[in-house]
């Protein structure tokens, strides 16, 4: 968004302060001013002209054949041109460049000699006026000016522009207008502001009123309008038209430029419908669909709920949005219904996002315009017809629907807020200084409240509560200005979430560690999925307004949703890994518990891949995770009473013990689960009780020196009962002590599948050394003969 300085001049003087001082103080109290730049403009030569008569210039070129010579009256004499412009024609008043003038581009204007006669001089455009890019045609100025009047004696030769950034100003529907800025400067700066000048609309209340129906006031609570006979489509003043050129704004006419001029002076979005197309207004939604042609053409689909206005049973506009092309303003227009209307701030951002169609008008809407703009833009409007020396006659009151909401809105507060908030002691005057400059009535009473009455022009959704109006002082005051201090505070220990941080241990493990990807899935269940894979939780906690059908239990498991995850993702992958790490609720009737779990598979989509490697590495990663958290060696013991649920088949699944006391499962999936979830695939799951697996809040770092004297191994494979597991064996060997062994390692498993046996090879590798002397023979002869001993003595033979 841009603000020009001349316009503000018109509200306040800052003429001796610097453009970089400026940008710097409205970036630190208001918003962000991301650059400004300066317009310089040649009309020192430049006079106002009358086009007397015009004549087709024949030539033999298609284009050439488009000029014409048109004769000018400059005050001074009269003088022949050509030019090419569409809208040339007799009695119009126009820029005129006469030879050694300068145009915006510093060229300087000469006599140039073209089909038999010398063309004398130039009729600008506003692109050759240096006022914008704009050059379509020639510029139209008021008829009212003298001819040979100098252009620069109504439009100012330098502007400064104030790039400021739109997200800045996202809650301050003030600050999207001109006079919004200037308040804000007049605030920061200490300079007075110059009230804007309004019409008394109060002089015409004895005229009849408009027939104005609004059928929600939620979506529209204001609505203004007023009748006045005027030349619709005249050339509105210089200054009017040279500011709107400056900010890329293209001009039309007078109606069409004053609605422009006023909505980036005040914020305020306005509108004019040609009376003898509008005469009384309805504000109510389409109530079906349809098409409407807006102005600028476009035929657009529109729905039941899009808010309009109507001429009574004819849509005209798109409220707070465009006009309608069936009754906008035209040459021959000579009176106008002005509508100013407040519309709710959802409904036009709805309805503008939907058709593509964000307008400079949609978007000050949308950030919630307050509805006393909309009598001040009226207001606006006519003082500057009257200013400006257009003949207008108003035919009707100002008519009104809804509530303007124009009167102060009362807020106290304690001024020991704002100096707590601060951090320092503000003196109470400084802090009435500061609100009234923002035109906020303020005073402090005996007991040392503050007093406010917020102004109407602060939207409800800026200014409703005391920390408003903390950042309002503060802001003027300046951040910069607050002394600094060091903040003093008592130390205390860091709390520690110990459960936290196991949690991301677990998840630092799993994936970083072995490639597992990390999942959310959602607290509840899907009853349908349940039933396809043949699951009854029970005792389960049940939500009273689920998000949809079937999905109203809250997970007692992790397993079930991550199990849908399988035919979601196997398209995509041929193999992963996912896990969880997530809340389950237990119902034990009385209580309910909420523990935390920690859930995985790995899925490999061939059942070729070898189950027993594939299992193993599984196993591995939840044996890191009880690593890396320091919670104790994990036991895994063959399946044993009542499964967690149907993946848990018999014989392919493994109960998981810490210290004793069972913490969770493993297992293979199988028919008929991996039926539905995997079909031809393969899938290793676990599920596990992180909230049962307590262990140090940080590591302790131990070290162990390395051994000084050589050290060996020896390895042993025993025959052993596969039906009495793997843990059983394990646990009775641990048994077996001996001052030479250093650790003992699971080598490998084997069984030979044509045997009858019933006994795998379980192969075991002993680390052997001692802290003091280097093996020898008979030592490790000594320790095998013992080993053996003990092996009879337990029934265990070796292979």
């Amino acid at each position: 968004m841009k603000i020009s300085l001349d316009w503000l001049s018109d509200f306040l003087d800052i003429s001796n302060i610097a453009p970089e001082v400026i940008a710097d103080r409205l970036t630190m109290a208001t918003a962000e001013v991301e650059g400004f730049e300066t317009l310089e403009r040649n009309l020192k030569d430049i006079v106002v002209a009358e086009v007397l008569s015009i004549e087709p210039i024949e030539a033999s070129g298609s284009d050439e054949s488009k000029l014409v010579w048109a004769t000018v009256d400059t005050g001074k004499g009269l003088r022949l041109t050509a030019c090419g412009a569409r809208n040339v024609r007799p009695g119009l008043k126009v820029p005129f460049a006469p030879p050694g003038s300068r145009l915006g581009d510093a060229s300087e204007v000469q006599i140039i000699e073209f089909a038999g006669h010398g063309s004398e001089g130039v009729l600008c455009s506003a692109r050759e006026l240096g006022l914008s890019e704009f050059h379509e045609g020639v510029f139209e100025c008021p008829y009212t000016l003298e001819n040979g009047a100098s252009l620069a004696s109504y439009i100012s030769s330098r502007d400064i522009l104030f790039e400021v950034d739109n997200k800045s100003l996202t809650n301050r529907p003030d600050l999207w207008g001109h006079y919004g800025f200037a308040r804000e400067l007049a605030a920061i700066f200490d300079k007075p502001l110059r009230p804007l000048k309004q019409i008394d609309l109060s002089r015409f209340d004895d005229l009849p009123a408009v027939a104005v129906d609004i059928e929600d006031l939620e979506l529209c609570p204001c609505y203004t309008c007023i009748k006045f006979e005027v030349e619709a489509m005249a050339p509105s003043p210089l200054t009017i038209q040279a500011r709107l050129h400056a900010l890329g704004q293209r001009t039309f006419g007078m109606m069409v430029d004053l609605s422009n001029y006023v909505m980036l002076e005040l914020g305020q979005p306005t509108h004019a419908f040609d009376v003898s197309l509008v005469n009384a207004i309805r504000v109510a939604r389409l109530g079906k669909s349809s098409c409407f042609q807006s102005l600028d053409g476009v035929i657009r689909d529109m729905t039941p709920d899009d808010l309009m206005i109507w001429n009574e049973r004819q849509p005209v506009a798109l409220a707070g949005i465009m006009g309608g092309r069936d009754s906008e303003v035209k040459a021959s227009t000579s009176a106008v219904l002005l509508e100013s209307a407040n519309f709710k701030g959802s409904q036009v951002r709805r309805t503008s996002t939907r058709l593509g169609l964000r307008t400079d008008a949609s978007q000050r809407f949308e950030k919630h315009q307050p509805p006393a703009n909309t009598r001040a833009a009226v207001a606006r409007i006519l003082q500057l017809l009257e200013e400006g020396g257009v003949n207008y006659r108003v035919l009707s009151r100002f008519s009104l629907a809804g509530q303007l909401d124009d009167s102060y809105r009362p807020l106290h507060m304690p001024v020991s807020v704002v100096r707590r908030a601060g951090g320092f002691p503000i003196e109470e005057q400084k802090i009435v200084s500061i609100l009234r400059s923002l035109e906020f009535k303020a005073d402090v009473n005996a007991s040392g409240e503050l007093q406010l009455g917020v102004p109407p022009f602060r939207s409800k959704q800026d200014i409703s509560i005391a920390p408003d109006i903390v950042e309002e002082i503060l802001r003027i005051y300046g951040y910069d200005n607050v002394p600094p201090e060091m903040l003093s505070a008592h130390l205390k220990p860091v709390y520690v979430d110990n459960l936290l941080r196991r949690e991301h241990k677990t998840q630092r493990a799993l994936s970083q560690g072995h490639g597992f990807i990390e999942v959310h899935t959602y607290i509840w269940m899907d009853d349908f999925w349940l039933e396809k894979i043949g699951f009854q939780p029970a005792k389960t906690l049940i939500v009273r307004n689920p998000s949809a059908e079937g999905k109203r239990q809250l997970r007692t498991t992790l397993l079930p949703n991550l199990l849908a995850l399988i035919d979601q993702n196997r398209n995509q992958q041929q193999k992963f890994k996912i896990f969880e790490v997530g809340h389950v609720f237990e119902n034990n009737g009385e209580s309910v518990s909420e523990l935390t779990h920690f859930a995985g598979i790995s899925f490999v989509s061939s059942s070729e891949t070898d189950i027993e490697d594939h299992y193993l590495a599984v196993k591995g990663a939840i044996e890191d995770v009880a690593r890396v958290t320091g919670c104790g060696e994990l036991v895994f013991k063959n399946g044993a009473g009542a499964a967690a649920g149907p993946w848990a088949v018999d014989g392919k699944w493994v109960s998981v013990y810490l210290n004793g006391e069972k913490v969770g499962e493993m297992g293979v999936l199988d028919e008929p689960v991996l039926q539905v979830c995997a079909h031809g695939g393969q899938v290793v799951w676990f599920e596990l009780n992180l909230a049962a697996m307590p262990g140090p809040t940080f590591a302790e770092a131990t070290y162990q020196a390395p051994p000084i004297y050589p050290e060996s191994w020896q390895d042993f494979s025993l025959m052993w009962n596969v039906d009495k597991g793997y843990t059983e064996l394990r646990e009775t060997l641990d048994a077996f002590t001996h001052p030479l062994i250093k650790g003992l390692e699971f080598r490998g498993f084997y069984t030979d599948t044509e045997a009858s046996s019933e006994d795998g090879s379980y192969t075991f590798r002993f680390l052997l050394g001692s802290h003091d002397r280097t093996l020898t023979g008979e030592d490790l002869e000594q320790l095998r003969a013992e080993f053996l001993a003990y092996l009879a003595e337990k029934n265990i033979s070796l292979k």
